[in-house]
């Protein structure tokens, strides 16, 4: 049996390097919608984050026998504050809080590569194995191989060939997954894709998707039934994933912390309002009709960013709908009306 190991990250600041430099699969958490929070609720106040209330709930009933441990990292400050639970409520045999920094600073690079060098001599010392830099810059090309294709795949959605819903659960599947059959998973994906004219309605709605994570691709599907489609994301289960590269044959983890403080800023970080940049340009690449900005309840990064994001976009004249919403599939019913009126607008 193939040992993984779990993550708990509200961002994409993990390095899968380090964790599959030490043979191990690195498996994404995602929450489950259709499950109610009992046991978290025991231990976090009912205005926390429905989403890491949700992941807490299932590492209270029980991960997968094939988990062996859990890197908790600091996506967010929910995040931060709940790893104190899961160490005392989820029994696996290895913990550790990452502490991934909220600024893009020289001091934040060597506070970040000093926690990422305590990870491996755990890592190391916990399953008796050598995490050398030759594996480390091996597994950094082959991340890169993997974020190349999702990032040509991910063309496609504005080409009318691919759907948002397949592409959202295609990087949902190469989060949880062995890498090396994520690579095949994808040139194959890649080489279907090219065979295919365009097929999707032309009339439907093309948006820029943002917001919280947003993992249940239910949701996306939501919206295309409803006369959407997603050609373009600003999500950590999307272009915050794979839009940038790390650099190969350098110090690994140096490439590995320039990779993750250089990417797309998610609204965790400071300073948030650079998320704005970035959407930005992806509105100056892709011709999209609106942006939907979507926050889990009491998310409170986006919750925050929410109104300097709809006083910018009114400045240049973008449809913007910002939403709040529970962590559960009625849900999606409930907020029907606000997105079949926001599609009539655009």
């Amino acid at each position: 049996m193939t040992k993984k190991l779990a993550i708990f990250d509200s961002s994409v600041d993990t390095p899968e390097e380090i964790i599959l430099a030490a043979d191990l699969i690195p498996m994404r958490l995602f929450g489950d919608p259709t499950i109610t929070n009992e046991n978290a609720d025991a231990h976090i106040p009912p205005n926390h984050c429905v989403w890491s209330r949700n992941l807490l709930e299932q590492g209270i009933q029980g991960l997968d026998e094939d988990i062996v441990g859990l890197i908790t990292t600091h996506g967010c400050d929910c995040t931060n504050r709940q790893f104190d639970i899961w160490f005392e409520c989820v029994n696996k045999e290895f913990m550790f809080f990452l502490n991934a920094p909220l600024k893009r600073d020289k001091i934040s690079r060597k506070f970040f590569i000093k926690d990422m060098k305590e990870l491996i001599t755990q890592l190391e010392d916990h399953f008796g194995i050598q995490i050398t830099d030759k594996k480390l810059n091996e597994n950094i090309s082959l991340m890169n191989q993997i974020r190349r294709l999702l990032k040509e795949i991910s063309e496609f959605r504005s080409k009318m060939v691919l759907k948002g819903s397949e592409f959202h659960n295609l990087v949902k599947k190469v989060q949880t997954i062995d890498k090396q059959e994520a690579l095949q998973l994808l040139e194959n994906t890649l080489n279907d894709l090219k065979d295919k004219t365009p097929s999707i309605d032309e009339g439907l709605k093309k948006i820029l998707l943002t917001g919280s994570i947003i993992d249940d691709t239910e949701f996306i599907k939501t919206l295309e039934n409803l006369g959407f489609q997603i050609i373009i994301d600003d999500l950590c289960v999307g272009t915050r994933y794979f839009w940038t590269l790390a650099e190969e044959d350098n110090d690994p983890l140096e490439a590995i912390a320039d990779y993750h403080l250089n990417k797309p800023v998610y609204s965790t970080k400071f300073p948030s309002k650079e998320r704005f940049t970035f959407i930005e340009e992806l509105l100056d690449s892709y011709q999209v009709d609106g942006i939907i900005n979507v926050a889990q309840k009491f998310c409170e990064s986006v919750l925050y960013d929410h109104p300097f994001m709809n006083k910018k976009l009114k400045e240049i004249g973008i449809p913007y709908l910002f939403i709040e919403k529970e962590y559960n599939r009625e849900s999606y019913k409930q907020l029907k009306t606000r997105f079949e009126a926001f599609g009539e607008i655009i």
